[in-house]
């Protein structure tokens, strides 16, 4: 498309908008005389039962929870108690020698035993298989 220089040249370069003097050092003051007048918003007065409601309400639940959590504790205790009791009895019932194992058994017989059971169990597998991979990472 072709334009013709001689009228880009023609144009006025002027600005063709004006503002009015003084507009800016006004323009608050208009807007505002123009707006309607608020009311001012009317305080409402909360009771103190409203204020107080929620503290209540947690202190009644921290209560209840006390009372709970002691009357679960006091019947597990006076339960220890019984079985406590009972155990004790049932220990002073049993000869000592066939309470207490009368076993004697050196050290080496006792890791020849926990070699044993690591080998049933298949221990010594896994044990293998984590070794290997920690050394390949």
């Amino acid at each position: 498309m072709k334009t013709n220089i001689n009228n880009l040249e023609s144009i006025n370069k002027a600005n063709p908008f004006k503002v009015p003097e003084n507009y800016f050092a006004q323009f608050n003051k208009e807007i505002m005389d123009r707006l309607p007048e608020k009311e001012a918003p009317v305080t409402k007065t909360v009771p103190m039962w409203d204020r107080v409601k929620p503290w209540v309400y947690m202190a009644a639940m921290f209560v209840g929870l006390f009372f709970t959590i002691q009357l679960l504790t006091k019947n597990r205790a006076d339960d220890s108690k019984v079985n406590a009791s009972s155990q004790h009895t049932l220990i002073n019932q049993v000869p000592v020698d066939k309470y207490w194992s009368t076993v004697q058994m050196t050290e080496e017989e006792f890791y020849k035993y926990l070699e044993e059971q690591l080998a049933e169990d298949g221990y010594y597998d896994y044990m293998y298989q984590e070794m290997k991979l920690n050394q390949n990472m």
